[in-house]
């Protein structure tokens, strides 16, 4: 790893940027991805790429009818499970440029190494401002650019990606279930909470010091705010999207940093709620009803990780 302290001009002399200074560059290359990110995710209707997680509620048993006499609850179609499959979030890791190229070794930011003033590298670029600025975006929630799942659509600091849900917890609504209207339409629900992409705006852009290069006639020079910028925001559209061990990823449920709400799956846990009908001396009825209380069956996160 080769962390540099840059070069500035401060007016009489050249001075090492401080710590403060690097830190500053780093967050303006947090904005300057959130500009502009490599690597989106998009709300679809079915056949998300990120995969599918599912939705559980109870549904009622069959109803049950018999000339002579009620069904008993032994004989009765038992509550099921209905499963609804959510795949609504697609990954797109867009087509960036090239990695940057220093094919004169002075495209990037002069140092002193203790004896001389030289261009950092490549390696050096990234070591000092580009990998920490990436890290922060993995390890932290509502990072610029970035994604987070919410229980509404709005939220201050982010904008939504769809207006619809990108899952939907639900339970049988047991309100509805009632002796008198057997035979009940088994699956009757209720949903409980609705799950929203949004993303994340990005940060106000950041103040910094303008570190030294040498230019084409190799006198040391201050970059404009425009180039620095442009290959800052290039080198981290780049480690986002290409370069490995630093490419950002979304995935649900597997490795990385959690971006907002937990998609809770509840389901009620009763038994079935035996209820019987008398309709006339050659119509009696019986239907097992979803009871029982609310439990987390799975909680789904939407994480952010670095591959």
């Amino acid at each position: 790893m080769a962390v540099r302290t840059p070069l500035k001009w401060d007016g009489t002399s050249l001075k090492e940027l401080t710590s403060t200074e690097i830190t500053a560059i780093q967050n303006r290359c947090r904005y300057l991805y959130g500009a502009a990110p490599s690597v989106t995710l998009s709300y679809v209707a079915s056949g998300g790429t990120l995969g599918t997680i599912t939705d559980t509620r109870t549904q009622a048993g069959a109803s049950a009818t018999s000339v002579t006499a009620y069904p008993v609850e032994t004989t009765t179609a038992e509550p099921s499970t209905v499963t609804v499959n959510y795949a609504r979030i697609s990954e797109t890791v867009a087509t960036t440029p090239a990695e940057l190229v220093d094919t004169n070794s002075k495209a990037f930011p002069v140092y002193y190494d203790g004896t001389n003033i030289r261009a950092m590298s490549l390696t050096d670029m990234y070591d000092t401002f580009i990998l920490p600025a990436i890290d922060t975006i993995q390890a932290s929630v509502g990072q610029p650019g970035t994604y987070y799942i919410h229980t509404a659509s709005t939220l201050g600091g982010y904008t939504a990606v769809s207006a619809s849900p990108v899952y939907t917890d639900t339970r049988a609504n047991t309100g509805l279930y009632t002796a008198a209207g057997i035979p009940e339409v088994q699956d009757q629900p209720i949903t409980i909470t609705n799950y929203y992409l949004l993303q994340a705006n990005n940060i106000a852009a950041p103040a910094m010091v303008l570190p030294m290069y040498v230019n084409a006639g190799n006198n040391i020079q201050e970059y404009t705010q425009a180039n620095i910028d442009a290959m800052l925001q290039d080198l981290m559209q780049y480690a986002a999207h290409t370069k490995v061990g630093t490419r950002l990823r979304y995935n649900l449920n597997g490795a990385g940093t959690a971006q907002g709400s937990g998609m809770v799956n509840t389901k009620l846990n009763g038994a079935g709620n035996y209820q019987i009908l008398y309709v006339n001396t050659d119509d009696y009825r019986a239907q097992e009803f979803p009871d029982g209380t609310a439990v987390t069956v799975a909680t789904h996160y939407l994480r952010l990780n670095q591959t």
